[in-house]
């Protein structure tokens, strides 16, 4: 689960911010916290920390008996737990708002898809397709003839065009495939903006 995916509920995201701006905390503490009951939290703890945005120990405490465990935001995800999300929901608006072609934003795709892949040369083509993408805040699964993403950003971030991020999708893998040295190219994507999914054909 990526980390937008992860963070896309909205309890979710307020346990992130919670833990976030100070130690780390039990269930009942951020359950007091957020302002929610704490069955709530405990209900969305383990998704979170499956998805490496949380993590857990047991609090040391003085005496015998059971310690409490205690969460707190993984270290690589402080820099995203400060609520880029908003930020990325803006950048969308403005875009959209600046009714940029699809050309032009699979042009600028392209270009920040070879900045992900690294230096050009020959290499895992797939590993790197689906590291880029995950990067951007999608599940992805690459194989010779197509990319699928599931828990896609696009709808969340952009609700009333998601296809304009989804083409912005496209131009990254264009850019990581011309990067790797891959003979494919983006052939079509197909999205479904309901279930969050896109599959991006490659020829």
């Amino acid at each position: 689960m990526a980390f937008i995916e992860a963070i896309a509920d909205p309890v979710r995201l307020g346990i992130v911010r919670f833990l976030s701006g100070g130690s780390p905390a039990t269930p009942a503490e951020i359950a007091d916290g957020i302002g929610v009951h704490l069955n709530t939290v405990r209900a969305h703890l383990p998704a979170l920390e499956s998805a490496g945005v949380l993590v857990s120990a047991e609090r040391a405490v003085p005496g015998r008996g059971r310690r409490p465990v205690e969460y707190a935001v993984a270290d690589s995800s402080v820099i995203a737990a400060t609520d880029f999300f908003a930020l990325a929901e803006l950048l969308a608006a403005a875009v959209v708002r600046s009714d940029v072609g699809a050309a032009e934003l699979r042009e600028l795709g392209g270009e920040w898809g070879g900045y992900l892949a690294g230096r050009p040369g020959r290499r895992d083509t797939a590993g790197s397709v689906q590291e880029a993408l995950e990067r951007l805040g999608f599940t992805a699964r690459a194989s010779e003839d197509r990319v699928e993403t599931s828990g896609c950003p696009c709808p969340l971030l952009a609700p009333d065009r998601p296809e304009v991020i989804c083409t912005l999708a496209c131009g990254v893998v264009e850019g990581v495939l011309r990067s790797t040295g891959s003979p494919h190219r983006v052939a079509r994507h197909d999205n479904d903006p309901r279930r969050r999914a896109c599959t991006i054909h490659l020829c």
